[in-house]
């Protein structure tokens, strides 16, 4: 029974896999026909008159492309953004390798020393920890790169500003700061520099910043540039006032997080601390007590 239950998971994760990798070859061929017939653009050609057509909206994880309507497509949309937000730890076909193999293999390495206990049941229990690890893996990665992007965002969005006082474009000041700086953040900005040179407009490389990271932070970031370029708005001022609501945001955060460190700490006081405490104050008296009942 149990080896019936392993190969029906088994033929599942690989029916998944095939439906994942089919739609992604799909996906590849729409784009590669776009591009035969746009004349090497993955986009129409801008019309004679010279008026561009509107940008593309960035794709978010919960867009309804016809890839998004089954229940794989949704799945697969998701471990993609995922792998973009995480900056690409992996490739695709390796996380979905791992995906397939650490069941698999958790599965063949257990099934022979739980055989005839009486726990068989076990082994499926343990392959679920195999498919759920490399997710647990991949939404930690993502979590932790949000979290530096949040904390190196006040203070590159302070350099731009002083870029752009001191003369410099946009761009410009972006390219100075990709330049000498360092960090994920800095990455995501040299990505927005690279698609603003190869011809996507400046407003469709900063909502796919936002998308690719799915910060509300960065969200508001791009949302107070746009704003600003539609009613002429300087955008080092609009910048700088993004730089003192993160700081204050941040500042809010941390009052927080201190005010929840007793009740935090109120769990290991009770159950650890105290009952040490005791044994060291209480447990002499406590012998002598006993010693002198004895006699």
């Amino acid at each position: 029974m149990v080896f019936v239950a392993a190969a029906l998971i088994s033929l599942a994760v690989f029916a998944a896999s095939q439906a994942i990798f089919s739609r992604g070859l799909a996906t590849t061929q729409s784009r590669l026909s776009r591009i035969a017939t746009y004349g090497g653009h993955d986009a129409p050609p801008e019309p004679a008159d010279g008026a561009p057509h509107p940008e593309p909206p960035p794709v978010a994880p919960d867009s309804a492309s016809p890839a998004s309507t089954s229940l794989f497509g949704r799945l697969r949309s998701g471990i993609e953004w995922k792998l973009v937000a995480a900056g690409q730890p992996v490739s695709s076909e390796a996380f979905y390798k791992m995906l397939i193999g650490a069941p698999l293999a958790l599965m063949i390495l257990t099934l022979p020393a739980l055989w005839g206990s009486g726990a068989e049941s076990l082994v499926l229990l343990i392959a679920l920890f195999g498919v759920a690890g490399p997710m647990v893996w991949l939404s930690g990665s993502v979590a932790r790169r949000a979290k530096r992007m949040d904390r190196e965002l006040p203070d590159t969005l302070d350099l731009i500003v002083v870029s752009l006082e001191a003369g410099l474009g946009f761009e410009a000041a972006l390219l100075r700061i990709t330049e000498r700086g360092d960090g994920v953040l800095t990455e995501e900005l040299r990505r927005v520099l690279a698609e603003v040179n190869v011809g996507l407009g400046r407003r469709a490389a900063l909502q796919a910043f936002a998308a690719r990271t799915g910060l509300p932070s960065i969200a508001a970031l791009v949302s107070a540039i746009v704003q600003a370029e539609q009613t002429g708005m300087s955008i080092a001022q609009v910048l700088r006032g993004q730089s003192d609501h993160l700081r204050i945001v941040r500042r809010q955060h941390a009052e927080e997080a201190a005010m929840k460190a007793p009740l935090k700490m109120l769990f290991p006081l009770v159950f650890f601390i105290f009952p040490s405490l005791f044994v060291v104050i209480l447990g002499p008296a406590v012998l002598q007590l006993l010693k002198a009942m004895r006699n």
